[in-house]
């Protein structure tokens, strides 16, 4: 309910009370990930969605239900339900969503937490003694157990999942992770075309360029942050990790070699960088003599984005962000298999 989180404060802020539908698994085709959710006020206003809107009317009316005082439920739907068609899944997966009253008492740490880029998790209890309790989880209150590790695991990697409690009752965790970084290098039209759709992918997005008379807000209204250093010094000291992008877009190997010497050694989960044939041919051969190996050169995109004959800056900012969330699933996928998860649709 990321999306949503500042409807909900306004809501639950002038006294109303919500019932939230949110997916919490998905198996197959389906339109959202687990953690969207479609919010019904007791104002009837409505805020969100859990599909492309094929499911959308079956869960208003569950919510409907629980903002009458039912104490709400687990609903699955797809194609193999007796339901399916009714409903109108027809994209040949199934979800499970949870209809349940919001807990007004934790929206505000929530809203807090995702406006100053904090991780924090909310646990959702699924089973049916406890079914639609919500507790707050951040990472520093860790009590060692297995759901904590999981939560934080899932935080790690901003996904949101069902684990299995001490007790055996499934529980699902929505991670509130900060926004991974975009480091952008070079002040260029390519580079002013990619902020705003790095933005809508949900990253924080900082343009670095030595040459401040490129770098000026006027050119780069949406960038979180502007840097003057050289490319190598503000990755020196900026934070890296799996969830991490940086694309090199100086055409220019004084920058270039010493940033990739950092970036391919880094944990940084996707590096790209833009250049003619001759230019991606001296930058690896100068790459090779600083000592980078042949596995670390691997993970170069070069030439950046998805190669279909993009030509302005425009089309090839749209083929770089295709490849960005290319990467980001690609990784998704190895990451959450590496944590033990519950399902209620197996």
């Amino acid at each position: 309910m990321r999306d949503i989180i500042e409807i909900l404060e306004r809501w639950t802020g002038e006294g109303a009370s919500v019932a939230l539908g949110s997916v919490v698994e998905r198996i197959g085709s389906a339109p959202r990930d687990p953690g969207a959710a479609l919010a019904v006020s007791s104002k009837r206003e409505i805020a969100g969605g859990v599909t492309g809107g094929c499911v959308e009317p079956a869960v208003i009316r569950e919510a409907n239900e629980v903002l009458n005082g039912s104490r709400g439920k687990l609903v699955h739907y797809g194609l193999d339900d007796e339901d399916g068609f009714d409903v109108g899944l027809t994209c040949g997966g199934k979800i499970a969503v949870a209809v349940y009253a919001l807990d007004p008492e934790l929206v505000p740490p929530i809203a807090d937490a995702v406006r100053s880029d904090r991780p924090i998790a909310v646990t959702l209890s699924l089973g049916e003694e406890r079914f639609g309790e919500q507790a707050i989880f951040a990472p520093e209150s860790s009590n060692g157990d297995a759901l904590s590790a999981a939560a934080r695991s899932l935080l790690e990697i901003g996904e949101s999942a069902i684990v299995e409690g001490a007790d055996g009752e499934m529980i699902f965790v929505e991670s509130y992770a900060p926004r991974p970084n975009l480091y952008l290098f070079g002040a260029s039209d390519h580079v002013s075309a990619l902020v705003p759709l790095g933005k809508q992918l949900g990253y924080r997005v900082t343009v670095c360029d030595p040459r401040k008379v490129f770098l000026t807000r006027e050119r780069f209204p949406d960038a979180d942050e502007l840097s003057d250093d050289w490319p190598d010094e503000f990755l020196a000291r900026a934070p890296i990790d799996p969830r991490t992008a940086i694309c090199l877009m100086t055409h220019d190997l004084k920058f270039d070699v010493p940033a990739l010497q950092l970036a391919l050694n880094s944990s940084a989960g996707f590096i790209g960088a833009i250049g003619s044939e001759k230019t991606r041919a001296d930058r690896t051969a100068r790459l090779r003599e600083a000592g980078v190996e042949d596995a670390a050169l691997a993970r170069l995109h070069a030439p950046i984005g998805l190669q279909i004959g993009a030509r302005t800056p425009e089309e090839v900012a749209v083929t770089i962000a295709a490849q960005l969330i290319e990467a980001k699933v690609a990784a998704r996928g190895a990451r959450i298999e590496t944590i033990s998860r519950g399902s209620v649709l197996a």
